[in-house]
Formats: structure tokens, sequence, C-alpha cells
């Protein structure tokens, strides 16, 4: 009788731990793909999932710029392109929010764009100009952003001043800009130099210089 009951139970113990490896493996081919081994990357895949009823994001035109690093927060500028319905192509600038998390590496949040349209004659202001602020808590003081789109060749310097004072030089990398901080804060004058530190364009809180 021991005989008989030994392998029967050697038997229900393998069933059991190739059940139990079956539910395993389906549990993570449940999951969404875990090769996020970056912001940029997060970010990107967060664009292309993107739906809209009245524009259409060319997927091939996504594109990471630029990243700033703020405490557990990687902001990260996306450029793309698109079709809008009922009008013609435009480019985006997008700066979007992404964390680390220990399953699935990097996350993105949330985030906020500016669109415009590709070779607009009729619009003369060499740079466009977006912001965005994070969500502040008792732990964390938020950010302010303040980036966009440079359409004039001959600038290659953006400096921001803050409400507190604070002056922000920025490079232009792949014709946009980025400029951010913790706290909640607002832009009180932008400029565009060109590489002679010339200022060719500057505004102040919605006046055009």
């Amino acid at each position: 009788m021991k005989k008989i009951i030994l392998p029967s139970i050697i038997l229900i113990l393998l069933a059991a731990f190739l059940l139990i490896v079956w539910l395993d493996k389906a549990e993570v081919e449940a999951l969404p793909p875990m090769d996020v081994h970056a912001p940029e990357d997060s970010a990107i895949r967060y664009v292309r999932e993107m739906e809209s009823g009245n524009f259409t994001i060319s997927s091939n035109s996504v594109e990471a710029i630029q990243t700033v690093e703020l405490k557990d927060l990687v902001l990260v500028l996306v450029q793309y392109s698109g079709t809008r319905r009922g009008g013609g192509v435009e480019t985006c600038e997008m700066v979007l929010e992404t964390e680390k998390v220990l399953i699935r590496g990097w996350e993105t949040k949330s985030g906020s764009s500016l669109c415009h349209e590709v070779d607009d004659p009729t619009n003369s202001v060499p740079i466009t100009i977006g912001s965005s602020m994070g969500n502040s808590t008792l732990l964390n003081p938020g950010y302010s952003t303040i980036y966009g789109f440079v359409r004039d060749p001959q600038i290659t310097k953006v400096v921001v001043t803050w409400d507190d004072g604070q002056i922000q030089p920025l490079e232009v990398q792949v014709s946009t800009y980025l400029a951010a901080r913790e706290g909640a804060s607002h832009m009180i004058k932008i400029e565009a130099h060109n590489d002679q530190n010339e200022i060719v364009f500057q505004t102040r809180l919605g006046t055009v210089e």
C-alpha cells in the first residue's frame, strides 16, 4: 500500500509544481512590455500611444530631444509631427513627467504640449513659448517649466527670467529649449540670443519686443 501512495504523492506534487510554473508564466506574459529602461523610451511610447479625435500623430516622427532631472522625476521634452483634421501638418513639443518604478522601469505620468503649423508665413515670432507645472505635496514642492520651438536658425540660446529674479540660460537643442526648476514659479521675461550673444527677440508678460 505504501508503495502505491508514495508515487501518487510525487505525481501530485509534480503536477502542482507545473501548474504554479504555468500560472507564473501566464502572469508575466499578461504584463505590458518591461523594456522601458530609460525615461526617454517611456515618454516616446506614451506619445505614440496617445489618441486624439482630430489629430493624427506620425509615429516615426516621435523623438526625445532633451531631459531635465528634478529629484525623483525626469522631465522629457519630446517632439513629434502630425496632421490635424481640417488643417495641415503641425509640429508639437511635449514635456512629459517620468518616474522610475520598481517593476516596469520608467513610467510616464503626465504631460503638457504645444503645437504649431509648419512653415506658417503669417507667424513672425521666432520662438514658441509653452509652460507647465507639476503638482506639489507636503514632501514635494512640484516644478515649473518653460519650453518651446525655435523657428529662427540664428538663435542659439534662450534666457528665461523667473518671477523671483532667477535667470536661467538655455542652449538650443534640435530647435527646442527647456527650462525647469523646483517649486511653483512663472516666467516674467524670455530672451532669444544669436551666437554673438545679441538679443534678437524678447518678450515680457505678453508683450513682444
